[in-house]
């Protein structure tokens, strides 16, 4: 196993293309996208069970273990995050490389 940080990224389900996007160009090595994910949070309850989704977030899971490339998106999703509300985690993992 490899010592890697895990950026999770909660963020509104419109938003995600966008979201998905800047992590490719990025450079990000990869991500998990999880649609639906509902919750409460400082700009009030997200509900994932609307038909349109515009009340749903989206996850991001991105396992990465280069420290320049963490900064690089922390720093490209942090003006959306300024502007949209969300939440960015970032803590230690195992990448279990296969």
């Amino acid at each position: 196993m490899k010592p890697c940080k895990r950026i999770e990224i909660v963020i509104e389900h419109p938003l995600a293309p966008r979201i998905a996007k800047l992590l490719v160009k990025l450079g990000a090595p990869g991500y998990t996208m999880i649609d639906g994910a509902s919750g409460r949070g400082d700009r009030g309850t997200r509900h994932a069970d609307e038909i349109t989704g515009i009340s749903s977030n989206s996850v991001f899971i991105i396992a990465c273990d280069d420290a320049e490339l963490i900064e690089a998106i922390i720093e490209g999703i942090r003006p959306i995050l300024s502007m949209s509300g969300g939440i960015c985690l970032v803590s230690d993992a195992q990448w279990l490389r296969h």
